[in-house]
């Protein structure tokens, strides 16, 4: 019976020292690998930390790239309206100027220019031609003033002989001058204009409008030609009492892209 007892007591025993030493080699485990899981922790969450920032950069930058694309898109559109509603006004105005001219007037695209020398302009080609009415010797206009008259044509385009070629002429009116004051047009650039043979005895008002005159019959008056800028006698003596005039030109020939012929039949 006491060997029974002494048996069950070292059992017991046993069992108790068995549980307390897995508690503590359970305990000296988990504090074995704690600085493995403390390092694994930092390493993972430095890692996802930059592997998130990284992520979200490249999310950011995506975004970024596709505002920029679509604020692109937008201002393109914005541009687009924007030529639009000019146009628009351009045509609108263009197409009241016509109505308000006298007698038939034929509307045609500008197609090219040039010239042999920087500022010298010395043919707009047009088009429309002969099937369409023009014919060499018309006055060509837009609603700023005169532009030229028709130097050739073919039966669907004409070329012109702008008021900037020194070969074409034109007789002018200084408006609001002391008394009638008229010059000959002379050619020029597209900048300015010599207007030639101005008497001298008269005064002539600053910025004063230069109107066509009417004289010869070649071109009808009143048809806006520039602003007078400024005078100076000749200075070779060859005319005493004439002056040479600078005039700004009401057209501007660098931006032409509808002329008005005017039809004589």
């Amino acid at each position: 019976m006491k060997t029974n007892r002494t048996a069950v007591a070292t059992a017991l025993a046993l069992a108790i020292a068995g549980v307390v030493a897995l508690a503590v080699f359970r305990e000296v485990s988990i504090e074995a690998v704690y600085p493995v899981e403390r390092a694994r922790l930092a390493f993972m969450r430095k890692v996802w930390t930059r592997m998130k920032g990284f992520f979200q950069g490249a999310a950011a930058s995506a975004e970024n790239g596709r505002l920029k694309r679509d604020i692109a898109a937008l201002a393109m559109v914005m541009s687009e309206n924007e030529r639009l509603e000019a146009e628009n006004a351009r045509l609108r105005d263009a197409l009241g100027y016509a109505r308000r001219l006298k007698g038939t007037w034929i509307a045609a695209p500008v197609l090219s220019e040039g010239g042999a020398a920087a500022g010298v302009r010395q043919t707009i080609r047009v088009g429309k031609g002969s099937l369409a009415g023009v014919s060499e010797g018309q006055v060509v206009t837009v609603p700023e003033g005169l532009v030229g008259r028709v130097a050739s044509v073919t039966p669907h385009t004409a070329e012109i002989r702008p008021i900037t070629d020194p070969a074409l002429k034109v007789s002018c009116l200084v408006e609001g001058a002391s008394r009638r004051a008229t010059g000959i047009l002379a050619g020029g650039t597209d900048d300015m204009l010599v207007l030639t043979h101005l008497t001298a005895d008269v005064a002539l008002p600053p910025r004063a409008r230069v109107l066509t005159s009417g004289l010869g019959g070649v071109f009808p008056a009143g048809i806006a030609v520039g602003t007078f800028l400024s005078a100076v006698q000749n200075a070779d003596g060859s005319a005493p009492g004439v002056r040479t005039g600078e005039v700004q030109p009401a057209v501007d020939f660098t931006a032409l892209e509808d002329v008005f012929i005017r039809d004589e039949k």
